[in-house]
């Protein structure tokens, strides 16, 4: 059972704090901890103090935080935010939810109607269908009428951005505000899941950059006249410890409902999925962000999906932004290195379009220009993956494109392609007989 009080509003120097109890059984807590490999989290933080023992300090529990200024529009006479964001822990664990606060009648008839049905498949072994109890008010929380969207300066959200922050877009739809959530969506840069490292250290590396990343939506949302809104919470340090893929939907939707004196509107940004809709709990939330959407919107608060379209026509719509130009930001390692999958996916588009000089500012294009034949080899090795990869399903409608519009694969790639081919048995037999070595010494 997971159980979540009643939440209450405090304050620092810096910070207005949204805050609730909440109670976790040792059972389910066990059971969050089993599921380790099966969804996304990273093993290793689970070997220092998990359960934490903060659980059992009195004060205890889960709260979101936001600028003083903005402390007005916390929400703790709801307990929409709490449950939301504990609600994918109750599912995977198979623990019954039970929130002492009101909840919204729209999002709680939501999530048991539809979410929980829709998700806890018996046939992936959720023979307990889980349940949420709770008090419920269909009035609408009183609101700002404020319009927001998130900024990771992302494809996506600057996609969005350029979308909804036009004059023509009505009154009511156009944005007022940027967000920035530090919730767990920062990795750190070594991603070696089989080092340990402590829960301190960890923490302490993902806020430095977290904060360099606020930095960045901050100048963003200068240059496009719009207020930046932070909110940090310790949903992951004390609760997820990982899985931001699984759990990313959950989690923003949580921050923005908890400043739910705020917002009338809130566009998430769509991760440009071309892939059809898929609901399962072993999929990233992004699988079935307009489900999560629908659900957890209130009789206040609004939650739309920005778009349908895939990354190959945002930046095709992005190539001539200005804001783009100088603070995309898709990296894995969030450096835009140039070399993991996401940068190099936006590099071989924008060389398709004939505007990787116009990115200098956030990519080494003379790098790029040095190792093209590289990116162009991932584009033809990525074809060849699992047709329900993320990266496939991408590399897919990159070709389609290229094939449409006449552009060529550059030979070279072609080549060193079709060598690393005729090779990688060679390679294989060559590292498995060196693993033999070294294990025999």
């Amino acid at each position: 059972m997971i159980t979540i009080g009643r939440p209450y509003v405090y304050e620092d120097e810096e910070y207005a704090f949204l805050k609730a109890p909440i109670t976790i059984s040792d059972n389910t807590a066990a059971a969050f901890k089993s599921l380790e490999g099966r969804f996304l989290h990273v093993h290793w933080r689970f070997y220092e103090n998990y359960p934490p023992v903060e659980w059992k300090q009195e004060g205890s529990g889960l709260w979101f935080a936001v600028p003083k200024a903005y402390g007005k529009y916390l929400c703790a006479d709801r307990g929409d935010a709490f449950v939301t964001a504990m609600i994918w822990y109750a599912m995977v664990t198979g623990s019954d939810i039970k929130c002492e606060a009101p909840v919204s009648k729209r999002m709680a008839f939501s999530i048991n109607q539809y979410l929980i049905p829709a998700l806890m498949k018996e046939e992936k072994g959720y023979v307990h269908r889980i349940k949420l109890e709770c008090p419920t008010t269909d009035t609408p929380y009183p609101n700002a009428d404020a319009v927001g969207t998130g900024m990771s300066c992302g494809v996506d959200s600057l996609y969005t951005l350029k979308l909804f922050n036009q004059y023509t877009v009505p009154e009511g739809y156009r944005l007022t505000h940027l967000t920035y959530l530090n919730m767990g969506a920062i990795f750190h840069p070594d991603r070696d899941n089989d080092k340990e490292y402590s829960i301190k250290e960890f923490y302490d590396t993902t806020d430095r950059m977290s904060e360099e990343k606020r930095q960045n939506a901050q100048q963003v949302a200068d240059a496009s006249g719009l207020e930046l809104l932070y909110v940090k919470s310790n949903l992951d340090v004390d609760y997820y410890r990982g899985g931001y893929g699984d759990t990313g939907v959950y989690r923003n939707f949580a921050c923005i409902l908890a400043v739910g004196g705020l917002f009338k509107t809130y566009y998430s940004s769509s991760r440009g999925r071309p892939e059809s809709f898929n609901l399962d709990l072993d999929k990233a939330s992004e699988h079935y962000e307009s489900l999560l959407c629908d659900v957890f919107t209130t009789e206040g608060l609004q939650f739309l999906l920005s778009d349908y379209d895939s990354r190959l026509e945002k930046m095709i719509a992005l190539q001539s932004d200005k804001i783009a130009q100088k603070y995309l930001d898709v990296c894995f390692r969030f450096s835009n290195c140039g070399t993991c999958s996401k940068c190099l996916r936006t590099l071989v588009i924008l060389d398709i379009l004939g505007r990787v000089d116009d990115f200098s500012e956030v990519f080494d294009v003379a790098r790029f220009k040095r190792n093209r034949t590289d990116a162009y080899v991932w584009l033809l090795k990525t074809l060849r993956k699992d047709s329900l990869d993320d990266d496939a399903l991408h590399a897919h409608v990159i070709y389609d494109y290229m094939k449409k519009h006449n552009k060529e694969i550059p030979p070279a790639a072609k080549r060193k392609f079709m060598l690393l081919r005729i090779t990688k048995p060679a390679r294989i037999v060559r590292n498995q007989i060196r693993n033999l070595i070294r294990h025999a010494q």
